[in-house]
């Protein structure tokens, strides 16, 4: 079962969301502003993924540029940035496509139809 992780006002995740439902994919849609994933389950995302962990974060978001973590990034630990994220669903990209406990796509730049399932 897929899991789409949007902020539904987003316009990004909007026609993410809408592309998905033209191709006829059922999908849990999780609000990632009031439910942002644990940090368990980010940290199992990046271990299967293989992907660093700036990949995760809205670096152009209000979220992000409030904590000043352009400036202070690389000074945190692994645990501390998965904390942060899990404690604010903006500070994510979004939109995110996971296939159980496996990352799909963060954000959409490339159509789903193109994933390779």
């Amino acid at each position: 079962m897929l899991t789409f992780y949007e902020y539904p006002p987003c316009s990004t995740c909007k026609k993410a969301k809408k592309e998905l439902e033209a191709l006829g994919l059922s999908f849990d849609a999780i609000n990632i502003k009031t439910n942002p994933p644990q940090a368990t389950l980010l940290k199992e995302w990046l271990e299967k993924s293989g992907l660093p962990i700036k990949k995760l974060f809205n670096t152009s978001g209000n979220s992000y540029r409030e904590l000043g973590l352009k400036d202070r990034f690389d000074t945190l630990t692994q645990e501390q940035l998965l904390e942060l994220l899990s404690q604010d669903g903006m500070l994510i990209k979004r939109p995110i496509l996971v296939d159980g406990d496996q990352i799909l796509q963060i954000g959409y730049r490339t159509p789903y139809k193109e994933l390779n399932r």
